[in-house]
């Protein structure tokens, strides 16, 4: 039993970090992958979880001395007020971007996958209305979905990985050679701009107990990382080859619609489809209650529930002016928001812990 019902403990906010990696990370790490470091892409996830690691372990050493804050107190505190804010702000900003990125995309996945002649806007306005009551239950609603939904994410994509295994051609992952590194730490950048959503869930670290778990708990999820990285990538590659999947969109639900067992089992794509919207749906719910919490602490709100409704209204306004091409979504995707991601998730954390500990702060 946790200390405070209010309160989720780190193993469950960890299971919200990994489910909001899977959406993304299907979508777009095996072709950016593919483009950088062609048949080597599969050892792209070595280095950008190497770097996951190093990340657990700044923020349970952050946590050491800073207790029950949360990321934004943190920074006021080792920042100063002033800069602290600012920060505050940015992420606030950062954040809402981010979701009405992510509502377009799901939205899309629909029109894309399985109803081709509907308007994007159908879906979004659907989506956030079931993030509303999600919402208004609050964190740990959320986190016990995601203790449902994680072990179903899990198992579907080792079943799938199964069946993809006929359709896979080694050589298709050969030859590597001395000259695939530099390929292999670019491509890594997709995966770090990914992982780098673990910095964010410390956004509610007054709501996180057990922080001493942090570096057991990250550390066995980088291992995790690893596999599931490799194998995404590997399987994708292995059906396709590397300059298939570099110019492909959404090249690992096209390797599932290759999934055909004994003639009888197809269609099998929907399964894909279905996940991603429950990946969606936990990052899209997880970041906007992130974006709540800050508002909280900006505006010394002792409640955010009046405002989920005018947010998520807000949210699809600002959803609407992304482009309705999924091409030019992902080109954005690489172009700023991977980049804001490492900025914002990876580089700022670190740089805190750094004059943290100049400061004896941490």
């Amino acid at each position: 039993m946790l200390a405070d019902s209010k309160k989720i403990s780190t193993r469950q906010a960890v299971f919200l970090f990994m489910i909001t990696i899977f959406s993304p990370a299907v979508r777009l790490v095996p072709s950016y992958c593919a483009q950088r470091a062609n048949q080597a892409a599969w050892l792209s996830p070595l280095p950008a979880i190497a770097l996951f690691s190093l990340l657990v372990l700044v923020w349970q050493s952050i946590y050491k001395k800073q207790g029950d804050k949360t990321m934004m107190d943190i920074y006021c505190d080792i920042t100063g007020k002033i800069p602290g804010v600012i920060l505050t702000v940015f992420y606030l900003i950062w954040l809402i971007l981010l979701i009405a990125l992510y509502v377009q995309y799901s939205s899309f996945k629909f029109v894309v996958s399985v109803y081709p002649n509907m308007s994007v806007s159908i879906f979004s306005i659907s989506l956030l209305a079931g993030i509303a009551y999600t919402l208004r239950c609050g964190l740990t609603t959320l986190a016990r979905l995601g203790e449902i939904v994680h072990p179903a994410l899990v198992g579907v994509f080792i079943v799938l990985v199964i069946l993809m295994l006929p359709n896979l051609k080694q050589d298709m992952l050969m030859p590597i050679s001395y000259r695939s590194i530099l390929p292999v730490l670019e491509g890594s950048v997709s995966i770090i701009g990914l992982v780098s959503y673990f910095s964010f869930v410390f956004i509610l670290g007054d709501r996180i107990n057990n922080k001493q778990a942090i570096r057991k708990t990250g550390l066995q999820t980088a291992v995790f990382f690893v596999i599931v990285f490799t194998v995404l990538i590997a399987i994708t590659i292995g059906t396709f080859s590397s300059s298939v999947v570099a110019r492909t969109q959404l090249p690992f639900l096209i390797a599932v619609k290759q999934i055909s067992l004994f003639n009888t089992l197809e269609k099998i794509e929907s399964i894909v489809v279905a996940i991603w919207v429950a990946s969606d749906f936990v990052l899209i719910s997880l970041f906007s209650l992130c974006a709540l919490h800050i508002m909280k602490l900006l505006f010394n709100l002792s409640n955010t529930k009046h405002l989920i409704s005018i947010f998520l209204v807000m949210i699809y306004i600002i959803s609407a002016f992304f482009s309705d091409n999924l091409f030019e979504l992902q080109k954005l995707s690489e172009i700023l928001f991977l980049p804001g991601n490492i900025l914002m998730g990876f580089i700022i954390p670190i740089f805190i812990f750094v004059i943290g500990k100049i400061r004896k702060k941490v």
